[in-house]
């Protein structure tokens, strides 16, 4: 499914790569993703349809954000919502500052569901060129594993 997903030309057009992936490349990325420990991937559901998927891959005390949702369930506010209840969930599971979102300056619409999660635009280049910056700092100490009430 996720496979099929990736190649979806919608998915296609608005990733940051702008190309369909081969099975052997998708397969090897999935076995690391699913065996590792530092890439998070969970599927977006909408009662119990799956309708997109969320990823989180940590880079040291950061952590980079890709989401998407299929074509027939955008412009809903689906996708801000599984940014936000993604983003409580990894900062629950691991102990990084920041998320970065990089989303192509040619996204409008995936740009504003990060700014409506409460992402904010950051000048650094922490991103491909030709990508927004899009930066959520951890926000209270409580949220840090382990921490007392987390």
């Amino acid at each position: 499914m996720v496979f099929r997903w990736r190649n979806d030309p919608f998915i296609v057009a608005h990733g940051s790569w702008h190309r369909a992936i081969e099975w052997e490349d998708h397969a090897k990325w999935f076995a690391e993703t699913v065996r590792g420990t530092s890439r998070q991937m969970f599927i977006v559901l909408h009662g119990d349809e799956p309708v997109g998927q969320i990823r989180f891959d940590r880079k040291q005390s950061d952590c980079v954000i890709s989401v998407y949702l299929m074509s027939p369930f955008t412009g809903r506010g689906w996708g801000t919502q599984a940014i936000r209840v993604g983003c409580e969930k990894i900062f629950q599971m691991w102990d990084v500052d920041r998320l970065i979102a990089c989303v192509r300056r040619d996204n409008p619409i995936g740009r504003a569901a990060f700014l409506k999660a409460a992402f904010r635009e950051n000048s650094a280049s922490l991103c491909p060129p030709e990508h927004y910056t899009l930066v959520l700092a951890r926000v209270a100490e409580a949220l840090r594993p382990g921490a007392p009430g987390a």
